[in-house]
């Protein structure tokens, strides 16, 4: 798999694709090429600044994620491409927030704090300056540990169909989303199948309560929405003012008719 870069500035052009101009113009030929959604198909779909991304572009992800593929209208050009993508984003909230579409798509959420101990901020500061120095010298220093992690992520994806989940953990996680009030179906999913490979990556063909509770906030705290609890709870008043009228005039037709 590659890591393919969304950059803020794309175009939606750029991001779905459309017609190549320069052949255009040089050749008098008109053809519909793909664009990063197509190119990220079965790799994985990095964009930084993700609160960032206008929203025609947020909608393309949005589509192309949902159907596993996008459909480009150019004209009496029509051109559909695969975009099957695993799609990583960062930001600093203090810049905005996501919109609630986007944010439902990410899996999991992670938190990432700077390092506190003053000798890791040391160790950040050395390799950078390593890099910058000497790339290659950089790259072959940790070719091995790169190559380890490399084969752990092989074995754990090979592992990872015959990972299965105990029944305490479904009966615990299902338990837990009921007691937060989560409305969005995604929640089972992605906080099982983040427990299925939380044991996968542990060389266990079993996932258990332990796995759960790793993965538990990275995939749940996006998922509670004030807004939702709220407008529930005035659907649920609502309705029942509803109802009560209907009693009420039921109950005055049936006197009545006595």
């Amino acid at each position: 798999m590659r890591l393919i870069e969304l950059p803020l500035n794309a175009r939606l052009e750029d991001v779905v694709g459309g017609i190549n101009e320069r052949i255009a113009v040089q050749q008098g030929r008109i053809r519909l090429e793909r664009g990063i959604l197509a190119r990220a198909d079965q790799n994985l779909l990095y964009v930084d600044e993700a609160n960032l991304l206008d929203d025609q572009i947020v909608d393309a992800i949005l589509d192309a994620s949902a159907q596993g593929s996008y459909t480009v209208r150019r004209g009496a050009m029509v051109g559909t491409f695969r975009a099957r993508f695993v799609f990583i984003g960062s930001m600093n909230p203090e810049e905005g927030g996501l919109r609630p579409q986007i944010m439902d798509r990410f899996g999991l959420r992670v938190t990432v704090r700077g390092l506190t101990e003053p000798t890791d901020r040391l160790e950040v500061y050395s390799r950078v300056r390593a890099y910058r120095s000497n790339r290659r010298a950089f790259i072959h220093k940790w070719y091995e540990a790169t190559e380890a992690a490399r084969e752990e992520v092989a074995l754990a994806r090979a592992l990872l169909r015959e990972v299965r989940l105990d029944d305490q953990a479904i009966d615990v996680g299902l338990g837990l989303i009921s007691a937060l009030d989560i409305d969005s179906h995604r929640a089972e999913y992605t906080m099982f199948e983040a427990a299925r490979a939380h044991a996968a990556a542990d060389g266990r063909d079993l996932a258990t309560v332990d796995d759960v509770r790793a993965v538990a906030v990275m995939s749940l705290r996006q998922r509670r929405s004030a807004f939702m609890v709220d407008f529930l709870e005035h659907q649920g008043t609502e309705d029942g003012q509803i109802r009560g009228k209907l009693e009420e005039l039921s109950r005055s037709r049936s006197k009545s008719e006595t």
